[in-house]
């Protein structure tokens, strides 16, 4: 394949001598330099990695084109017994993760395997290389508008991945670009039937908790590009009766930009939910709470 061109290189170039000369040695086989070099400027631990590396490291990456492949594939995949989270070594399979989304962006040819590793890492159990999983995501969606939507419904059976799709797809920088708006309603679909169908044990694990999230974000954002169609989705789920996702559907309801534009749809939405409350119990016939009559524990 033909080395890209310099207008396809991204948005960052690689001004680091010494990371430049340890990607040549990575790609000759000796990695060992490059993983030092990305572990020393990670900015971890910290609150916050070094993410402005982390872009240039994967533009640098697309510019050397499928030659870099299995080096990002392999840094992606480094679990962590070989890159603790909370380490300068985490370091290493987040920017696995963003060059990955930044060759899949490039190459359509390699674009399966490489969204294929990107999944693994949607669930990786470091929330700081899970969190690179969207942005990747992101920037292939960016490239391609609306191509891919339909391929991530492999993506929505799952509470991290479904997660990292509503995130990525909300994006300002995807969203913009998508044109088709039933594949994306089929992606939020998917998305909230998996949050309503999970059973009260997976309620407390984190993966239900970022659906969650990410469902109480994404219509919103999606209401703007797509208008009627996200709120007749909303409509169609006003019924549901968890209570956390039909707090989402109303924090849908409260994005500013929403208001004043689309009032009547918010309305709409807002009356479904209404009619979907469970009848109030007639106030003549009820009691209140009621002492339990069982035998007390140690009584007589």
């Amino acid at each position: 394949m033909s080395k890209p061109s310099s207008g396809s290189r991204g948005r960052n170039a690689l001004k680091n001598e010494a990371i430049t000369r340890a990607l040549d040695q990575a790609l000759a086989g000796d990695h060992r330099p490059l993983y030092s070099e990305l572990a020393r400027l990670s900015g971890l631990p910290g609150p916050r990695a070094n993410m402005g590396m982390l872009d240039a490291f994967a533009d640098e990456c697309a510019l050397r084109g499928e030659r870099a492949d299995g080096l990002l594939i392999a840094l992606a995949k480094l679990d962590a017994d070989h890159a603790p989270g909370a380490t300068p070594l985490e370091f290493l399979p987040m920017c696995g993760v963003a060059g990955l989304g930044a060759r899949a962006a490039l190459d359509a040819r390699a674009r399966p395997q490489l969204l294929a590793v990107l999944h693994e890492s949607a669930e990786d159990f470091r929330f700081r290389v899970r969190e690179v999983v969207p942005t990747a995501l992101a920037r292939v969606g960016a490239a391609t508008g609306d191509e891919i939507v339909p391929m991530l419904a492999e993506w929505t059976n799952g509470l991290f991945h479904a997660a990292a799709v509503l995130r990525a797809l909300s994006s300002p920088e995807w969203s913009v670009k998508l044109t088709k708006a039933a594949p994306v309603i089929a992606r939020m679909d998917e998305a909230f039937a998996l949050a309503a169908d999970a059973p009260r044990a997976a309620q407390r694990y984190p993966g239900w908790k970022a659906l969650v999230d990410a469902l109480a974000i994404a219509p919103g954002k999606l209401a703007g590009r797509f208008g009627v169609a996200v709120f007749d989705m909303m409509v169609r789920w006003s019924t549901v009766k968890e209570p956390a996702l039909r707090e989402v559907i109303e924090k849908n309801l409260d994005v500013p930009r929403l208001i004043g534009r689309h009032n009547p749809e918010i309305e709409r939405v807002r009356a479904a939910l209404t009619a979907s409350l469970p009848p109030v119990r007639n106030p003549d016939h009820y009691v209140g709470p009621t002492r339990g009559r069982g035998r007390k524990r140690g009584g007589h």
